[in-house]
């Protein structure tokens, strides 16, 4: 009967912690983290078209990829500064501090970005529910 209870503890224990492992708030803010940074590299080094894998807008919107303005800016800093998660950990509000300047103006801009990212509970991948960053000349 005792080896029983134990087994039925080790059970329910385990379950409790696999369970919480799943749900793991820190885990979703590292994924997080781990995404909103490779979108900004990618930004930073001009792969937009990768980039815009990242974002996957809710309501089923695209993505304007305006090729011809996007060749000429060049993004000399792109920073996450912040992170806070909702209470259920599938979304997140992210800014980032970006500057550029466009090849023939050469003019510093600086851009305070607030994204939205949500987690796809189907996959678990985080994605931007925004378009690129808003680059003027």
């Amino acid at each position: 009967m005792k080896r029983i209870a134990v087994v039925l503890f080790s059970v329910i224990l385990l379950t409790g912690l696999l369970t919480a492992c799943n749900s793991n708030p820190s885990k979703n803010a590292e994924s997080l983290k781990t995404n909103a940074k490779a979108y900004g590299k990618l930004i930073r080094w001009k792969a937009y078209e990768d980039a815009s894998k990242y974002i996957k807008l809710r309501d089923g919107g695209t993505v304007a990829i305006n090729s011809e303005l996007l060749n000429e800016i060049r993004v000399t800093k792109y920073e996450v500064n912040s992170m806070v998660l909702n209470e259920s950990n599938d979304e997140a509000v992210v800014i980032a501090e970006i500057s550029y300047y466009h090849e023939r103006v050469n003019n510093v801009h600086n851009i305070r970005e607030q994204q939205i990212w949500w987690k796809d509970e189907n996959t678990g991948a985080w994605y931007l529910d925004g378009q690129l960053p808003p680059f003027v000349r």
